[in-house]
């Protein structure tokens, strides 16, 4: 079993350099400090320090065994700091970012939520549409619609699968055909959100058409317009379009080829320690948008 005694105090004397300053750190006496490293030393069966009147120094062995407790110590009170935290509510500052009709009609009334049910938090979102380094802009966490992550500093975590469609109007689809396979919208004209490849899945093969057309727009629900205007074919996330296909505004085309992994995630940079209320909300949006994309 794991005994702890001495050890706590064997790395404050080698830190503070003395008996006496390390226990004046640890607000206990300097017997008491002499004592329990005189313990450690003869449960290891080893001498860890020498001490002379005017200074100590660590031995072989005490340096080996140093650089190890004071990493495990490290550790006890990272351990111990988070399980008092756990015992708070949630409480500070997030600094979240989330882009697009996605942070409209799902993130924010999350978000909301949170704070309702946690008062003593903050929220700072940020809804642009662009990505965002959020290590060097210094948000706690992102919600994405893709996954594709060269930092590897940052932790991915998917959320719910959505339903991404290609739509045309009636009117456009009468006039041009229907798309039967993916390679026949290279006859057809496509608009455009910037970034975002058109990808289908066919005999469990992903693949990427190259589609063209008139009409590029970085804005989803403009595309959405656009397409019932009868313009040309959108490829987008079935919640910018539900009233559309409901209404008859826009039919749904290639549905045999669609994508089925297609993910929401949330993102939050590595770290050791992540701050009780970023934890707290990760939990709860992965709960709460599972449920509601």
């Amino acid at each position: 079993m794991f005994d702890r005694g001495g050890l706590r105090e064997f790395v404050a004397v080698v830190d503070k350099g003395s008996f006496t300053a390390a226990a004046e750190s640890l607000d206990v006496s300097t017997s008491f400090v002499s004592r329990e490293i005189k313990r450690l030393e003869e449960r290891l069966n080893t001498r860890l320090l020498r001490r002379s009147t005017r200074s100590i120094s660590l031995t072989d062995m005490g340096r080996i065994y140093y650089e190890r407790a004071r990493e495990i110590h490290d550790r006890i009170l990272a351990l111990e700091s988070e399980m008092a935290d756990l015992q708070e509510f949630p409480k500070g500052l997030i600094r979240i970012t989330a882009a697009g009709l996605y942070a409209e009609r799902y993130v924010t009334p999350a978000l909301a939520e949170f704070v309702q049910k946690y008062p003593e938090v903050s929220i700072e979102l940020d809804t642009r549409m662009e990505e965002v380094d959020i290590v060097e802009e210094g948000y706690d966490l992102s919600v994405r619609l893709h996954g594709t992550f060269s930092d590897s500093s940052l932790i991915a975590r998917k959320v719910a699968s959505r339903r991404v469609m290609v739509c045309g109007s009636p009117v456009y689809l009468a006039h041009n055909g229907r798309p039967q396979q993916p390679d026949d919208l290279l006859s057809h004209n496509c608009l455009l959100l910037p970034g975002m490849p058109w990808r289908f899945e066919n005999d469990s093969k992903i693949s990427i058409v190259k589609v063209r057309g008139n009409w590029v727009c970085n804005n989803g629900r403009s595309l959405v317009k656009a397409a019932v205007r009868g313009i040309g074919l959108i490829r987008i996330s079935g919640y910018y379009v539900e009233d559309e296909i409901r209404n008859g505004d826009l039919e749904i085309v290639l549905e045999d080829y669609e994508v089925p992994d297609v993910f929401t995630w949330i993102v939050y940079p590595e770290r050791e320690h992540i701050p009780v209320r970023v934890r707290f909300l990760i939990d709860f949006l992965l709960e709460r948008l599972k449920h509601d994309s």
